[in-house]
């Protein structure tokens, strides 16, 4: 059996609502909480793939004029970048490093592009066995798809896999419903059954859960 520990990236790992947020209130502090709201609404309804980064210049485009705020093409170029660069949270790297020193396969299942993904892990490639974003799978989270066709890309049966997120509405409910172990980071005061509050705490919690004989 592989011992597979998946993750979601941004709000997860790193913290793109600090990078995406700073940069969003450089020309006002109404457009961070807004935009984010309607990242989700738009990934969750979507219908036929588009490029993340036409996502989010759509979405501040369309935010930035409906605050009179006067748009030009730096604003949403700004923003892509700035979601790229977002930096990993001090815990993450613990977490990643200790779970390689046990053995455990590591890998990423996000909604952005190749491009995007390669500038956030700039130099930490190597954390991880397997990188599978949004246009290698052509749908995003919450889509069941996203999740099926990564697990299918990576070679690993759902089964053997545990999968961690800050984020119940993107990723644990849909893995949840597909039967694949599921923790909680408690980033953002998320309810959920498995929940650690700090991933310094995950490699000893994925321990115990292959542990248990049901596994």
């Amino acid at each position: 059996m592989k011992k597979v520990v998946t993750f979601d990236i941004y709000g997860t790992l790193v913290n793109w609502r600090k990078s995406m947020g700073d940069f969003l209130d450089l020309f006002s502090p109404e457009l961070s909480d807004e935009f984010f709201r309607r990242e989700y609404e738009n990934i969750k309804n979507i219908k036929d793939f588009q490029p993340y980064s036409e996502i989010i210049v759509s979405i501040a485009k369309e935010l930035f004029i409906e605050k009179n705020i006067p748009y030009d093409d730096e604003y949403g170029k700004g923003l892509v970048i700035s979601f790229s660069k977002s930096l990993f949270f001090p815990d993450s790297i613990y977490a990643l490093l200790k779970l390689k020193k046990y053995g455990y396969k590591t890998g990423i299942i996000s909604n952005t592009e190749r491009v995007l993904i390669k500038n956030t892990l700039c130099g930490l490639e190597d954390l991880f066995d397997f990188i599978v974003t949004a246009e290698d799978t052509k749908f995003y989270k919450p889509n069941e798809k996203a999740f099926t066709k990564a697990y299918e890309i990576m070679g690993v049966d759902m089964k053997d896999v545990v999968h961690v997120s800050a984020y119940p509405e993107y990723d644990l409910i849909t893995a949840n419903k597909l039967g694949i172990k599921t923790i909680c980071v408690d980033r953002y005061g998320c309810s959920w059954a498995e929940k650690i509050k700090s991933l310094v705490d995950l490699p000893e919690f994925v321990k115990d859960i292959y542990n248990k004989p049901k596994f």
